[in-house]
């Protein structure tokens, strides 16, 4: 029997145009809710703009944001790590190395954009992050600590580049690639399973009874957990591979019609 869903955003969740089917997904929850099911929003995204996703519900909804570094149940937070300043200048030196690569680090009150960035880069981070600001040097931030960065890297360069990364800061950082062209920097172990482990734990729970959503590679770790997971069908092929069940689309609304076969 299914108690938890965990579904991610981008790519999932969300139409390409950036919405969702919100007469739907009241009564799919309404129904969720009559039967005890808990609903878990797993994403790469802020926590402060997945909130924004669902303000009649947000404070009722559990979140594993920023790719699992942040954990809130029904605005208790569960965990939130960080990186050191030490470890910050490490990454932001060789980021600003890269030719033709834009990135946002994430901090727990805002996420932090480079002036210099590209106005285009700039233009997309609002459909993945409420609270920004704009700052000449993310090390000298001294208000907020780091824990993600969030690249915008051309698709040819993911591979190589996520190697890269993963070789030259092992045991700091690791790459992993989040859909939309972006490649995410998430402090090893705290990936998306991390957070749905401290949840199912804490509802006592065991992830037999999760099901989960996803259309990445940084959905793998809880397709791994979960005894259920659903693929979506504009996810690459190892991700379907990866899966017990490919559905249809995020432009179909597949998450929200699996979940009313489930529950309704």
């Amino acid at each position: 029997m299914i108690r938890a869903v965990a579904t991610d955003i981008d790519g999932t969740f969300l139409r390409q145009d950036r919405t969702f089917d919100r007469k739907l997904f009241d009564r799919v929850y309404a129904a969720m809710q009559a039967q005890g099911a808990r609903l878990i929003i797993a994403s790469g995204d802020q926590y402060y703009f997945l909130r924004s996703l669902f303000p009649d519900q947000a404070d009722q909804l559990a979140y594993v944001a920023e790719n699992g570094v942040l954990t809130v149940d029904q605005n208790e937070e569960l965990a939130c790590d960080r990186l050191s300043a030490e470890d910050v200048r490490k990454i932001t030196t060789y980021l600003d190395t890269l030719p033709g690569i834009n990135y946002c680090a994430s901090g727990r009150r805002y996420a932090y954009v480079l002036n210099r960035a590209d106005d285009d880069f700039k233009q997309i981070i609002p459909n993945f992050y409420t609270r920004i600001k704009t700052v000449d040097d993310v090390n000298n931030v001294d208000d907020d600590f780091i824990f993600k960065f969030a690249l915008n890297v051309p698709h040819d360069r993911q591979a190589a580049l996520t190697h890269n990364i993963n070789t030259r800061f092992t045991g700091i950082i690791r790459a992993t690639a989040s859909g939309y062209g972006a490649v995410d920097l998430i402090i090893p172990g705290m990936d998306k399973s991390y957070g749905l482990r401290l949840l199912l734990k804490r509802w006592q729970l065991n992830p037999a009874d999760l099901a989960v959503f996803g259309d990445g590679e940084n959905d793998l770790e809880m397709f791994n957990l979960a005894g259920t997971s659903y693929a979506m069908g504009n996810a690459p092929a190892n991700v379907q591979a990866a899966a017990t069940q490919v559905i249809g689309t995020n432009n179909d609304q597949a998450v929200l019609h699996q979940l009313a076969e489930i529950f309704m």
